[in-house]
């Protein structure tokens, strides 16, 4: 238990199935007693699953590539970005890699531990606005 950190937490997220879909329960530290403490709400009796993520700049650069076929005159995006993504980019080395891919777009935007998505508190996850036409 003593090389459970950051780095770990957000390279194998825990998730969680509601109805159809999962979400991601990030881990917000290790506390002394050995038990983990969230960022977000979880019940006594839910059942976590370990998951393992897929290459976040690959992900992001398909997602943009559909998102600007579907909208050609971006004009701003306002992004808000999950900190347990940017850990994740940091420890794998790829920051320079999504630096890269989106110094073309006019984005701006800020990290956060989470979004509400419904009703729903995620973590690792980026949401934002578009504006264009």
């Amino acid at each position: 238990t003593t090389d459970l950190n950051h780095d770990i937490f957000s390279k194998h997220p825990l998730i969680l199935k509601i109805a159809d879909s999962w979400h991601v329960r990030s881990i917000q530290k290790r506390n002394e007693d050995d038990s983990l403490s969230f960022f977000s709400a979880i019940d006594a009796g839910l059942v976590l699953t370990i998951a393992e993520g897929v290459d976040l700049v690959d992900q992001m650069e398909k997602e943009l590539n559909r998102f600007s076929a579907t909208f050609p005159n971006l004009q701003l995006m306002i992004a808000c970005d999950c900190i347990h993504r940017k850990l994740e980019m940091l420890e794998r080395g790829w920051i320079p890699r999504m630096e890269g891919l989106l110094r073309s777009l006019p984005v701006i935007g800020f990290n956060t531990y989470g979004e509400q998505y419904n009703s729903i508190h995620v973590n690792q996850t980026l949401t934002g606005v578009a504006i264009g036409g």
